[in-house]
């Protein structure tokens, strides 16, 4: 068995509704579990009644010393905590208040009944691969994927690219996804590419809508870089970490990408199977009332 959890973070949904009957459920079961809740001050805006329930809103460094981060929402929700928490050791579990749920370990339905065995230590953590961007001084993480995409809705982009020092052309296309393992189920998969297990240690390449009958998804080693330069028209490609636009690729830029030191940590129950959740959540059988999507940015 792993440590007790006693210390949680706890981060919601954006629709403040759907989870206000959680935060107070949570709360009711404080002494039973020995818990202590924390809540971020950003958290503590959407639930002005949370410190009445008996949680502590706290510093942005104190939420990181939390046993573990849980998270009511979507994989959406999952995967900005996963963000947030990077560096931190703090883990990040789910209960899943959004459609599929592929990253959440907790259903929407019973979720107290399996929060009550891992905080007992009945969990095992996976450390899952980050991808990070560099474009001249500015570095950025992904947990999920990068995304160069086209800011017109019409056009075709014309991007130049090179794995591991070997120059592969120039590909016409709506776009280009690099995507960890955790990524390969939202974007990635939608555009045909592979999916691979999460606490696999590679990356995925593939590009949206490519001008071309050869071109296959790529699975790199994580020490192998990506470098890519436009040669479209100036300004017309923008990157996008997690589905959040951080700038464009300008014309005589270079963006470099590889994969990152950090790892998100990612909480899960002793049944919980990645295998088992692409079986029922994302081909469909087996699964439950809330439906399933892919865990893109708006998923939530």
């Amino acid at each position: 068995m792993a440590e007790p959890l006693r210390r949680l973070a706890v981060l919601t949904h954006f629709v403040t509704g759907t989870t206000q009957n959680a935060l107070a459920e949570l709360a009711a079961l404080r002494q039973e579990f020995q818990l202590d809740l924390m809540l971020p001050q950003d958290e503590a805006v959407k639930h002005p009644q949370v410190e009445e329930l008996g949680y502590t809103v706290v510093t942005e460094s104190e939420l990181r010393t939390a046993d573990a981060c849980l998270v009511f929402g979507g994989d959406g929700t999952i995967l900005r905590a996963l963000g947030r928490m990077l560096s931190s050791g703090v883990p990040t579990l789910g209960v899943n208040f959004g459609n599929v749920g592929f990253l959440a370990s907790l259903p929407h339905e019973g979720w107290r009944d399996g929060l009550a065995e891992m905080v007992e230590g009945r969990y095992s953590v996976a450390e899952l691969l980050t991808v990070e961007s560099r474009l001249g001084d500015r570095h950025h993480t992904a947990v999920n994927d990068i995304v160069l995409s086209r800011t017109q809705p019409r056009g075709v982009l014309h991007l130049q690219y090179s794995i591991s020092g070997t120059p592969l052309g120039t590909m016409r296309c709506d776009g280009m996804i690099i995507a960890t393992p955790t990524g390969s189920t939202a974007y990635n998969l939608s555009c045909g590419g592979p999916l691979a297990v999460w606490d696999a240690n590679v990356l995925l390449l593939n590009f949206v809508a490519p001008h071309s009958l050869g071109f296959r998804p790529i699975v790199l080693r994580p020490d192998h870089e990506i470098v890519v330069t436009s040669m479209s028209d100036c300004g017309e490609v923008e990157v996008v970490i997690d589905g959040a636009v951080v700038g464009a690729l300008g014309c005589d830029d270079v963006l470099r990408v590889s994969a990152s030191p950090l790892r998100a940590r990612l909480l899960v129950g002793e049944s919980v199977s990645f295998y088992r959740n692409v079986e029922q959540k994302l081909f469909g059988f087996g699964v439950d009332a809330h439906g399933a999507d892919a865990h893109g940015p708006d998923a939530d």
